[in-house]
């Protein structure tokens, strides 16, 4: 950084130019989830190690010299360039990958979605933002990249070499987590204010983050199983199947009292997180979408049901809104069973409560338990999951 001068304002002067162009964080039609998302970092100014901006999603880092040689337009850039890094959670998501060449695929995708909301590269356009790259996705770029390394950017000794380093991975569970869940809290903000994100990034920022809150652990076949087990759907010849008029084949009969009513229970106490939620919500969708039970009732609690809806097989499942946090208690949840005799449950938690009594009767039962390993249950099947593995 030979080219940048080190700069001669005040520790309070500096901080009021940056106080300018943090405010516009705060402005438009996505001021709720940046303004969350900006609070939740951990601002500080850093010449050792830090070329230019740097973030690891818990902390965000300016150069001092670099921020004040730069014209305000493109230090708003910046700023959301490494406020996308968090919101995308770029430095999760990374995994085994090449941390060079992840961090630049990830350049060339924020940049470019940067450019086409009307950001400003004046003085720094020597970043990644190669438009062959538009349209794609990170990973894509990534792929592209290692296989094509003459695309790659090369070094040229300016200031952009140190845009090209910005990213800093985290390597603690419990980090990583925390980054999650400021995520998670910022979009939870933004649809409390009313509004949806604006832009190109709104789409690939759900995206991304169901995707990464998608268990990679087998479960889905677990409940591929679990429900094939109990899923008694058969042929029948009795009457013809209407989709084919020119010959006579078996159309399917529904028996009875077989996944005609799935129960799914959200566990919506103070010990789970946001993220947490958002896993659920991921699975109730898959579980929707693979089997499209005739009846699905979505059921929150905490020590009493706090929420219920019903949905059916001609309707479509967005998200269950999160209510309660209060202590936890199974006793509500079995008390709902006995009443609506369910075909089959499937109860989230982690676990952190005293066991269910046993039914009066017998339905198939999935206890999904979150970060409690030492968890047991006294009836049904249960599946761990920690929130750690991605």
């Amino acid at each position: 950084m030979n080219q940048i001068p080190q700069h001669t304002l005040s520790d309070d002067q500096l901080m009021r130019e940056y106080d300018r162009i943090q405010a516009q964080a705060f402005l438009g039609k996505s001021a709720a989830f940046f303004g969350s998302l900006l609070c939740s970092l951990k601002f500080s100014w850093q010449r050792e190690g830090c070329q230019t901006a740097q973030t690891n999603g818990i902390e965000l880092q300016f150069n001092p010299d670099f921020f004040i040689w730069m014209c305000p337009d493109a230090r708003e850039t910046v700023l959301m360039h490494e406020l996308w890094h968090v919101a995308y959670l770029h430095g999760i998501r990374q995994s085994s990958r090449d941390g060079e060449v992840w961090n630049e695929a990830c350049d060339h995708y924020i940049n470019l979605q940067l450019e086409a909301d009307g950001y400003k590269f004046t003085g720094i356009e020597d970043c990644c933002k190669d438009p062959r790259y538009i349209g794609w996705v990170e990973e894509d770029i990534y792929d592209d990249l290692r296989k094509n390394p003459q695309k790659r950017r090369k070094p040229s000794g300016g200031i952009c070499d140190g845009l090209a380093g910005d990213m800093v991975t985290l390597s603690s569970g419990s980090s990583q987590g925390a980054v999650v869940n400021n995520v998670v809290r910022a979009m939870q903000q933004q649809k409390l204010a009313g509004g949806t994100l604006a832009g190109k990034g709104a789409g690939r920022l759900q995206e991304a983050i169901t995707q990464f809150l998608k268990p990679v652990v087998p479960w889905q076949q677990v409940l591929m199983d679990f429900f094939t087990d109990i899923d008694d759907t058969r042929y029948t010849w009795a009457r013809p199947n209407r989709r084919y008029t020119d010959i006579y084949l078996p159309s399917i009969e529904d028996d009875e009292g077989r996944l005609r009513h799935l129960a799914y229970f959200e566990d919506v106490s103070g010990s789970i997180s946001n993220a947490d939620s958002l896993r659920f919500n991921s699975e109730v969708a898959y579980v929707k979408s693979q089997f499209n039970p005739k009846k699905m009732s979505l059921i929150t609690f905490d020590d009493v049901i706090q929420d219920e809806i019903d949905i059916t097989e001609e309707d479509t499942f967005e998200e269950i809104k999160i209510t309660g946090r209060g202590g936890t208690s199974l006793i509500p949840v079995r008390d709902w069973i006995i009443k609506n005799k369910p075909t089959a449950a499937i109860i989230f938690s982690d676990m952190c409560v005293a066991p269910m009594e046993e039914l009066p009767f017998d339905i198939p039962i999935i206890w999904v338990c979150l970060n409690n390993r030492n968890a047991s249950v006294p009836f049904g099947e249960i599946l761990h999951i920690d929130a750690g593995m991605k």
